[in-house]
């Protein structure tokens, strides 16, 4: 029995005569390698930021608020270095008098367990700042979250302080600008995730995918506002 080339070869079929992918897949082709582009320069921008950042960060600030984002604590409630190190750095600039106020943001490890804000707060007021001086919130998983759950505490302030590690910053900056958050002071409390190189370099290339999952994540969350969504469920979106 004979076969025709396209029944030996079938792949011809998303060829055509000149031997080039048909524009569709052409145009995959192309979308994909943007992507790559974009990922890859927004890479080189999280790793050059925070690399360079501390270098013109002011040593004199003076705000209305400092806010701290969490960065992590166990199931058990107790808080991880990348969450330590921010606290430490907010409390140190409290101490300058940088501000009047400080608030820290970050959710739930287990239901079992006091919030990443609580913890924070406690461990700031341990340090000497007075409880009086201190807030929180414990209800954001995300970055998006923090700034979101944290509004009635900072949108009342003209400038603000947020802390967090170097290679966090762009995002956080741009998160809380998206929430109408309007002088921002950047203040980081390391470069990069610092207890494995591994853990560093794994972090900044997540960070770099992040930061555009954010961006969609956020007009999900507007377009939401559209339908009829509850708000709890809208609120869930920015996980």
């Amino acid at each position: 029995m004979a076969y025709s080339a396209q029944q030996v070869q079938p792949w011809r079929w998303i060829l055509n005569k000149s031997g080039d992918p048909v524009p569709l897949f052409r145009s995959i082709r192309r979308l994909i390698a943007w992507c790559v582009v974009i990922y890859l320069c927004t890479l080189v921008f999280v790793a050059g930021f925070a690399t360079l950042q501390p270098l013109w960060e002011p040593t004199d600030i003076k705000a209305d608020l400092i806010v701290v984002l969490g960065g992590g604590m166990s199931p058990k409630g107790t808080l991880h270095t990348s969450s330590t190190v921010r606290v430490d750095k907010g409390v140190s600039l409290f101490k300058t008098g940088a501000a009047p106020r400080i608030h820290f943001t970050g959710g739930l490890a287990s239901p079992n367990a006091p919030s990443a804000g609580a913890q924070m707060a406690a461990r700031a007021i341990e340090a000497g700042v007075p409880e009086t001086a201190t807030s929180f919130e414990g209800k954001s998983y995300s970055t998006l979250q923090n700034a979101l759950f944290s509004k009635p505490d900072w949108q009342g302030a003209q400038h603000i302080i947020l802390v967090t590690e170097g290679f966090h910053l762009p995002r956080s900056w741009a998160t809380f600008k998206a929430f109408g958050a309007q002088k921002i002071t950047l203040a980081h409390a390391r470069k990069f995730r610092g207890e494995r190189i591994r853990a560093g370099i794994r972090m900044t290339f997540r960070e770099a995918l992040a930061v555009w999952f954010n961006a969609a994540r956020l007009l999900v969350w507007q377009g939401a506002a559209f339908t009829d969504m509850a708000q709890d469920e809208r609120d869930a979106l920015l996980y």
